[in-house]
């Protein structure tokens, strides 16, 4: 099992994914709340720009300094490290004895 580091550039991604989806609802309901498409941009401007910074400080401090939810996952098998033997060319090698076992005559 690989385990991942979470980078900052994925929290920046989620922040940037999320702000979009977010200033677009907040956008149609402001305009649908007022009828006025010029409210519901200036929501929508407004919201893109304190919110981003916002989200993204709050997904750092969540990272960093607060431990909930979160469970140590520790690897229950550790991969076999298999170590090739040298390739013996046919002439060089080694004759194998082989044993045999017999039983004993009573």
């Amino acid at each position: 099992m690989n385990q991942s580091k979470v980078s900052a550039k994925r929290h920046l991604a989620k922040t940037v994914s999320y702000r979009i989806i977010s200033t677009a609802v907040g956008f149609l309901i402001m305009w649908w709340a007022t009828g006025s498409i010029k409210f519901g941009a200036a929501f929508g401007v407004a919201e893109l720009i304190y919110k981003p910074i916002q989200y993204y400080i709050h997904e750092r401090v969540w990272y960093r300094f607060i431990k909930f939810g979160l469970v140590d996952v520790k690897p229950t098998n550790k991969p076999k490290v298999v170590k090739s033997e040298p390739i013996i060319e046919d002439t060089e090698k080694p004759k194998i004895k082989r044993l045999t076992y017999t039983k004993k005559a009573n």
